[in-house]
């Protein structure tokens, strides 16, 4: 009987090794493991940081792009806005010569233009239907010197130039627009509530 003592405590003492071992395999198992997987996960984050602070970069250069690209096609925008206003005033032009109030200005207009080449003899190229009022114009100015020209290239208005031809006043209403425009479109683009870009 102690025969079977012995062997059933030998079985017993061999059953809780083997349960120690076991326990003690997994243990190391589950260490090795997990080293193993934290290691993985570091070389991992080492061999993607450089790509990902690539995709970063490649993604901010991307969207700095496309923020161009959409200030341009915003700036494109109100500029063929601003076209179509300034189009829209250059059609009025020969309303405007041919109205009284243009008609009235006239001759302080055509004062402007003379103070500027001073006394002497010039020549006035002008809208053929401004022709007769500029001369009316300059016969009370006493400027009998200044000779009349109607040129339906001028446009809208009237060119002064002197004899000699270093001295050239444009007074038509389309250098006039081109002149204030810069001005005026930022004025349009206030009135039609568009804050001008920066």
């Amino acid at each position: 009987m102690a025969l079977e003592h012995l062997l059933a405590a030998l079985e017993r003492e061999a059953a809780e090794q083997a349960q120690a071992l076991i326990a003690a395999a997994q243990a190391e198992c589950a260490r090795i493991t997990a080293a193993s997987e934290e290691r993985a996960a570091e070389y991992r984050r080492r061999a993607l940081a450089p790509r990902e602070a690539e995709l970063r970069a490649e993604a901010e250069r991307a969207l700095a792009a496309a923020r161009r690209e959409a200030r341009r096609a915003e700036l494109d925008a109100r500029a063929r806005l601003l076209d179509r206003i300034f189009a829209g005033a250059r059609e009025l032009f020969p309303v405007t010569i041919a109205g009284e109030a243009y008609r009235r200005a006239l001759p302080g207009f055509l004062a402007e233009a003379l103070a500027c080449v001073g006394p002497g003899p010039a020549r006035v190229r002008c809208h053929p239907a401004l022709t007769e009022a500029i001369r009316h114009a300059l016969g009370n100015a006493g400027r009998g010197e200044v000779t009349v020209e109607p040129d339906p290239a001028v446009g809208s208005g009237f060119v002064l130039t002197t004899a000699d031809g270093r001295v050239t006043v444009d007074h038509t209403l389309e250098s006039r627009l081109a002149r204030a425009r810069p001005r005026l479109a930022l004025e349009a683009l206030r009135a039609l509530g568009l804050e001008p870009m920066s």
